[in-house]
């Protein structure tokens, strides 16, 4: 057996291009009354997820710990639980957003809820959708306020609409052929109707200035959490390590002790700085 002894330039590790079969002084061909002989190695890629190999480890070592792990679930709920577990991450983005920034929502959390939706639809897809619904259900919500009708029958009669327009807009896609508008159904239905009707009472109190800037938060806040969880390894690591839940856990109590100035205040505040000397 021939054999090349890579250049050695002093550098620390490995040299490149370069893959170490054995260690050890043990030769690996002893020969005795033969000549000629040749030792050959053949190499088989080979990709292979990291958790499938954490689990093969844990189940040599005989481990207790894998026996509890996600990774044991049925697919169709391990697909789930990557979707559910990006929820804390997005929560402590809101969290962020409205506690530090000052960015004001229609409702806490209906901006993770479409965010999620987002996973599905596309971020310029559902954004449109999104927009579409909000503002066909705002026009249909003003007519319904003539009716004089109680919270209850006239939020129900807001969800009728909201299921009647997400119906609509999925019959309107099929026809022209655009499979992301049929993804209008991950929208959540009953979070998008009380959105409309807090938007709507908004605008009848306090005017369309006050509801745009709402509704345009809650969609600027989805969009940044959107973008978040869309993280490459948010996603692994919220999933593969989900005791990075604790994580989450203490830096949203942590914000949640925050009492300062938010940055939107400042310049409500400015006023009441004092004047610079000169």
């Amino acid at each position: 057996m021939t054999t090349r002894t890579p250049r050695c330039s002093g550098a620390e590790g490995k040299p490149r291009n370069f893959f170490l079969w054995q260690r050890g002084g043990v030769s690996l061909l002893d020969l005795s009354g033969g000549e000629g002989s040749q030792v050959r190695f053949s190499v088989l890629h080979e990709s292979r997820p990291v958790g499938e190999l954490a689990r093969e480890r844990a189940d040599a070592a005989d481990s207790a710990l894998i026996n509890f792990s996600i990774y044991e679930l049925p697919i169709e709920e391990q697909n789930v639980f990557k979707r559910l577990m990006l929820v804390p991450f997005g929560a402590l983005v809101i969290v962020f957003l409205r506690n530090v920034i000052g960015v004001t929502t229609s409702g806490t959390f209906m901006p993770i809820l479409i965010a999620l939706a987002f996973q599905e639809t596309r971020l310029l897809p559902g954004i449109v959708l999104f927009v579409a619904i909000v503002g066909s259900g705002l026009a249909i919500r003003a007519l319904l306020s003539h009716l004089n009708l109680l919270v209850v029958a006239r939020v129900s009669a807001v969800v009728i609409v909201v299921i009647g327009l997400m119906a609509l807009l999925s019959l309107v896609s099929y026809r022209l052929d655009l499979p992301v508008g049929m993804k209008v159904t991950f929208f959540p239905m009953i979070i998008i109707a009380w959105t409309i009707e807090r938007l709507s009472i908004l605008w009848e109190e306090e005017g369309a200035r006050p509801a745009l800037l709402r509704g345009g938060g809650s969609l600027l806040v989805a969009v940044i959490a959107y973008l978040c969880m869309n993280i490459g390894w948010v996603r692994h690591a919220t999933y593969t390590f989900p005791e990075l839940l604790l994580v989450v856990l203490a830096a949203t109590l942590l914000l949640g002790t925050y009492s300062g100035y938010r940055l939107t205040e400042l310049r409500r505040f400015l006023p009441f700085a004092p004047p610079a000397s000169p």
